[in-house]
Formats: C-alpha cells, sequence, structure tokens
C-alpha cells in the first residue's frame, strides 16, 4: 500500500495537479475568507432567506432553469455563510484546469510541458475577475467544470478501443454536455472546440483525406447530439423572459438592417478576439494597478516571479525526466494554432450575435468559453522561442501577471465588502427600524449602485429579514438607484412602481424616499432631512438635487433596533466618531439635545473628531439649544476653513429658537458677511 502511494504521489499526472492547485490557490485564496456577498448576491439570498430553496426554480425559469439545480443544494449545504460559496467556486475552477488538461494530455500525450502550461494558463486566467463573486457565479464554474470534463471524456470514447468503455465514455460526455449548456447558454461556443478537436485527430489517420474528412464528420454527427437538441430546445421551444439571453429578441436589429449590423458583429468579433488573447493579460492588471499600487508594487511582483519561476524550472526539470521521445516536432503547436485560434473566435459569436461584448471588469465572463482556445494560442506562439530560458522567463511573466491580477481583484472585492458592511451597520446604529414601503436612495462611497437591490438587499437583510408577503418574496422597504430619470421622477412627485423580477415584487414610491449618502470613505453614513438638508462639501450633485424630498419620518425612532445579522454583515465595527455621530443626529431627531450634548463630551474625552465637516453640525446646534458658548465657538475654530459648512451651520442656527444672546454669539462666529 505505501508503495503504491508512493508511486501515485510521485506520478507525473499528481505532480501536475499539484502544481495546477499551487497555482491556483495563490491566484484566488488569498483573502478569500474576508469575501462577502456583492452584486446579485443580495438578491438570490435574501429570496432564499424569505421562501427557502424552493424559490431558485422561480428565479432561473425564465432564462437558465438548470442554474436552480446547482443553487438549491449549495443553498442547502452553505446556507448564507459567502465563505463556502467562494470555496465551492475555487474548488470547481480547479476542477475546470483539471479537465481540461485531461483533454490536453488526451490529445497531445508527449506534450506534457506544453499542455500543462495551457492548462495553468486557463486556470489562472486573468480576463475572468468575477471569481471573488461566489454566491452568483457558482453555476458559472460548475458549467466551465461540466464543460471540460465533457471535451475530456469525448476524446476518450474516441481514443478507447474497448466498446462498452467506449459507450460509457460517450454518455457521460453528452450527458455533460447538455448539462453544461443548460446552466450557461452562451458558453455553445465550446463545443466548435470539441468539433475541431475530432476533425484534428481524424487528420492524423491514415487514408486519402476524403476518407479522413468522412472520419471526422462520422464523429462529429455523434456529438452533435449536444449542440443541436440544445439549439432547438433554446431557441424555439424554450422562451426566455430576458432580453439579454433571448436570441430572437436580439436579431431584430439585424433583420431590420443586416448590412450595419453584420459590418457592428464583425467590427466587435475583433475587438473581443484581441480582447480575450491579449487584452486579458494587460487590461485588468493595468486598471487594478491603478487602484492600488502598494498591492501591486515592484518588489511584491519580483518576488512572485522568483517563485513562479523556481517552480515552473522544477517542473520543467521533472517532466524532463519523466518526458517520452516525440516524434510530432512542431506540428503540435500547428494543430494548437488553428485549433485554438477558431476555437476562440467561435465562442464569441453567441456573445456577439446577443449584442454583448466582452468589456473588463463589467463583462469579464465573456472570456471564459474563449480563454480555452487563447491559451492554446499563446502556448504554441511562446513555443516558437526555442531557447528553453526565454521560454521560462516569459511564461513565468504571464503567471505571475495572472496571480497578482486575481490577487487585487480579490482585494477590490474584499474592499468593497468592508465598505458595505460598514455602511448597513451605521444604518443599525442611527434607524431602529424602518416604516414598511419606504423607497430608499442610497450614495456608497465604493460600491456602485448598479441595481435597486443593491440597496434594499441588505436594508431587508436588517429589518425585514421574512418579507412581508407569504405568496412571493416582497421585501419590507424598496429602493431606486440614482440616476438622472429617477431624480427626474422624484421631483416630479411619480406614484410608485410595480416591478416583478425574478419573482421579486417591489413598489418603488418616488413620494416616499429616504436618502442615505456616505460621500466619502472617510464620511460617516448621513441621513438627509428634507426640511433641513446638511450635505458635505463632496456630496455629489443629484442628492443635492433631490435631497429637499427625503423624509425622515420614514425612521421609527422608539421601536426596537434591528442587529445586522453577523454572517452577512461581519463584526459590528469599532464603536468610533461614526457610531457617536449615528446615535448623536437619532437623539437629535427626537429632541433630546441633552443626549446630544452628551455624546459631544464623550467624542472630546476619546479624541474623536470627523473626517467630514458637515458632522459637526448636531453639535453645534445641541451646544446653542442649551446655551453652552465655549463649545459654540469651539466647534466653530474646526470650521473656519470650511465656508461651505458654515454657510449650512449658520442657516441652521438662525432657524433655531435659541437666547437672543446665543443668537448673537452664533452670527458671529458662523455667519460669514458678504
Amino acid at each position: 500500500m505505501i508503495r503504491k502511494l508512493k508511486a501515485l504521489f510521485s506520478s507525473e499526472p499528481f505532480a501536475s495537479i499539484f502544481v495546477l492547485g499551487i497555482f491556483s490557490a495563490m491566484a484566488y485564496l488569498p483573502l478569500i475568507y474576508e469575501l462577502g456577498y456583492s452584486h446579485d448576491d443580495w438578491y438570490l439570498m435574501y429570496a432564499g432567506q424569505v421562501r427557502g430553496t424552493s424559490v431558485f426554480f422561480d428565479i432561473f425559469s425564465g432564462d437558465r432553469p438548470l442554474r436552480a439545480l446547482v443553487m438549491i443544494p449549495s443553498y442547502w449545504a452553505f446556507g448564507s455563510n459567502p465563505l463556502y460559496y467562494n470555496l465551492s467556486t475555487y474548488f470547481f475552477r480547479l476542477l475546470s484546469g483539471i479537465g481540461f488538461l485531461w483533454a490536453l494530455r488526451l490529445f497531445w500525450p508527449k506534450e506534457r510541458s506544453a499542455t500543462l502550461l495551457m492548462a495553468i494558463l486557463f486556470l489562472i486566467y486573468p480576463g475572468f475577475l468575477s471569481q471573488p463573486n461566489g454566491i452568483d457565479y457558482q453555476a458559472h464554474l460548475v458549467s466551465l467544470a461540466s464543460a471540460t470534463f465533457s471535451i475530456a471524456l469525448t476524446l476518450k470514447a474516441i481514443l478507447t478501443e474497448k466498446k462498452s468503455a467506449r459507450i460509457i465514455f460517450f454518455a457521460l460526455s453528452i450527458f455533460l454536455g447538455w448539462f453544461y449548456l443548460g446552466l450557461m447558454e452562451y458558453y455553445l461556443g465550446i463545443e466548435a472546440l470539441r468539433l475541431l478537436l475530432i476533425l484534428a485527430l481524424s487528420l492524423r489517420e491514415k487514408g486519402s483525406f476524403s476518407s479522413k474528412m468522412m472520419t471526422a464528420i462520422r464523429r462529429g454527427a455523434a456529438f452533435l447530439l449536444i449542440s443541436v437538441p440544445f439549439i432547438i430546445w433554446r431557441f424555439f421551444i424554450f422562451e426566455s423572459e430576458r432580453g439579454a439571453t433571448d436570441m430572437g429578441k436580439q436579431l431584430t436589429g439585424f433583420l431590420s438592417d443586416p448590412f450595419a449590423q453584420s459590418l457592428v458583429w464583425i467590427s466587435h468579433l475583433y475587438e473581443d478576439s484581441v480582447a480575450v488573447l491579449f487584452g486579458a493579460w494587460i487590461t485588468p492588471f493595468s486598471q487594478l494597478y491603478q487602484r492600488d499600487f502598494k498591492l501591486l508594487s515592484g518588489t511584491k511582483m519580483f518576488l512572485i516571479f522568483l517563485v513562479v519561476t523556481a517552480i515552473i524550472y522544477q517542473l520543467y526539470y521533472f517532466l524532463k525526466q519523466k518526458k517520452k521521445p516525440s516524434k510530432e516536432g512542431t506540428s503540435w503547436q500547428i494543430e494548437a494554432l488553428w485549433i485554438g485560434f477558431f476555437s476562440m473566435v467561435i465562442c464569441q459569436l453567441p456573445i456577439i450575435l446577443v449584442n454583448r461584448q466582452v468589456s473588463f471588469p463589467t463583462y469579464s465572463r465573456y472570456t471564459l468559453p474563449g480563454s480555452l482556445g487563447a491559451v492554446m494560442v499563446l502556448v504554441a506562439l511562446l513555443y516558437t522561442f526555442r531557447e528553453k530560458y526565454i521560454r521560462l522567463i516569459l511564461f513565468s511573466m504571464l503567471i505571475t501577471i495572472a496571480i497578482l491580477t486575481h490577487k487585487a481583484n480579490t482585494k477590490k472585492f474584499v474592499t468593497e465588502t468592508e465598505s458595505m458592511n460598514e455602511f448597513w451597520w451605521q444604518v443599525s446604529w442611527r434607524i431602529p427600524h424602518l416604516g414598511e414601503r419606504t423607497t430608499l436612495v442610497v450614495n456608497y462611497p465604493r460600491v456602485a449602485t448598479e441595481e435597486d437591490y443593491f440597496i434594499w438587499g441588505p436594508a431587508n437583510q436588517i429589518y425585514y429579514p421574512n418579507g412581508t408577503n407569504e405568496r412571493v418574496v416582497q421585501p419590507g422597504v424598496y429602493a431606486v438607484v440614482l440616476n438622472d430619470e429617477s431624480v427626474e421622477k422624484i421631483i416630479a412627485k411619480e406614484r410608485q412602481e410595480f416591478g416583478y423580477r425574478r419573482g421579486i415584487e417591489t413598489y418603488a414610491n418616488y413620494r416616499n424616499i429616504l436618502i442615505l449618502t456616505q460621500p466619502t470613505s472617510g464620511s460617516c453614513v448621513q441621513i438627509i432631512d428634507g426640511f433641513q438638508p446638511e450635505y458635505s462639501k463632496w456630496e455629489i450633485e443629484r442628492i443635492k438635487q433631490v435631497g429637499a424630498f427625503s423624509e425622515v419620518e420614514h425612521i421609527l425612532p422608539d421601536a426596537n433596533f434591528h442587529t445586522p445579522p453577523e454572517i452577512v454583515f461581519g463584526l459590528e465595527p469599532a464603536h468610533n466618531w461614526c457610531y457617536i455621530y449615528q446615535k448623536a443626529t437619532l437623539a437629535r431627531q427626537i429632541g433630546d439635545w441633552n443626549a446630544v450634548a452628551l455624546f459631544d463630551r464623550q467624542a472630546s474625552q476619546n479624541a474623536f473628531v470627523p473626517q467630514d465637516a458637515v458632522e459637526w453640525l448636531p453639535f453645534v446646534q445641541a451646544a446653542a439649544m442649551l446655551g453652552d458658548a465655549e463649545r459654540v465657538q469651539e466647534i466653530a475654530l474646526f470650521l473656519k476653513n470650511e465656508p461651505y459648512i458654515l454657510e449650512q451651520a449658520c442657516d441652521s442656527l438662525r432657524g433655531m429658537e435659541i437666547t437672543p444672546e446665543m443668537r448673537t454669539l452664533a452670527e458671529d462666529s458662523y455667519c460669514i458677511e458678504e
């Protein structure tokens, strides 16, 4: 037994898988424990919490029904914990690399170094930037792993002589093919890689060209059982409720002007192909480098480059000992170039035809199918350098770039998680409870609000975790994304809008809003009171345009406080300045000026001061109301270089019922003469 284990661990397949594990761990596992909910995770997890696993049938029935078969067991096993989902996506990402390596080794059994490098570059491909979004992208990576193993099983079925084994491999390949396409329809282009590999295998055989082509057609036709039934079902039977996944809806532009639309598609296909092959190694890295210079410092790059080079060098030496003499010469490179190129280009077609394009980082997921062919082309091109040390340096550079890109990308997600969690912890300190059917308008400091559930998702996790309707998922509070259209609707006081998306009902009401804003990451969360708006000097213009419509009456100060669930929002932050500010503004709302003054003294005792000067205003007002002239003058000194805040302080103090003496002092201290 010991000898068998020793032989296994010293075998080349085990060593190759071990190396895949090392590089993928370096790329994906750092900081994985600090990742939280992101993007579509918010509505998925809220819906699961309200209705249980059955809700995922409703959520995915309109575009990708098979996703429910992934999400249901995932939610059953992992619940609301984002860590387990991210570990799971890492596992399936690693599986996809192993499946791809298996397929490559079946196709080029003697080119162990080249095939392993292809698998490594595919596994840590830096063009895909949604890996840390583990909940929503669970199905994407399960699908990718299924696709690579399906292709490997196809090659195994062709190369196996035993009929019974061939039937089993064939059946498994077909099943996994249907499964991965059912999860992600835009992966359809991967079927081109399958057919190109079958064609290349047939062209290697002896005989005339016509006989080889007949063999290829016969073999390929068998595996059309994957793509053809799927295409018939997807485009002629299934009715997609989502325009982005409905080919018929997307083709209307082509039918209206075929020539012009064809030119657009050709242009986009060229741009996407360049992005998948080369841009993935340049654009994301440069974007993240500008964002986080320290994380991608030259010293760290050099150290990781040395580690990667040492591993690749040892791997090369190990594989050299195991390698059998090859008579293929450069034929494998020629095959890799044409198979990889055509596969990469065809993989972009289903994406282009629905009028989507690769864009970093927003639509980086569209690089995944084409990355299979892209890495084959890259490795073949780099093998044109005959000096192994040049190849070693070039491959080490690519791997280093990929690892650093993923580390910086994960850090970006972690930073957004921390910012989001702190935002809602502050809201929970300030707002004991929110009135039902309140519509929130939110300005986050680090997270772009792309959808309304980026707001109502976390809000309802805190205030309405069980929903408000037994029939459907209906949150207790709603939200609108702050853009030019919503600004116009708020100003026009338009009525509520019914929204139904993926089994979730919402009723956003533009007459019923409450504005929460955090102008910068150094600011505290600020609640805008429409009767007396207070704006940071860093506040965005759209908030100022609608600030007068914000109604603090939706805050229920006498209700019990709701504590954010730790599994979603992490540990409660330290009670520093922002905690005191939130408690003071709540006390101000109910007119308890003594409590505001008490919080002011606590801040002074702990040497807490704001980074955003507008946060001094509750304490100025309390001091003025209580006749504390010394404190009024002291705070005025802090604001002497803040004319925008002084003006607001002046206006608010003039509107308060304070003594004549205090009014004179306030005007002398805060009202700037024109």
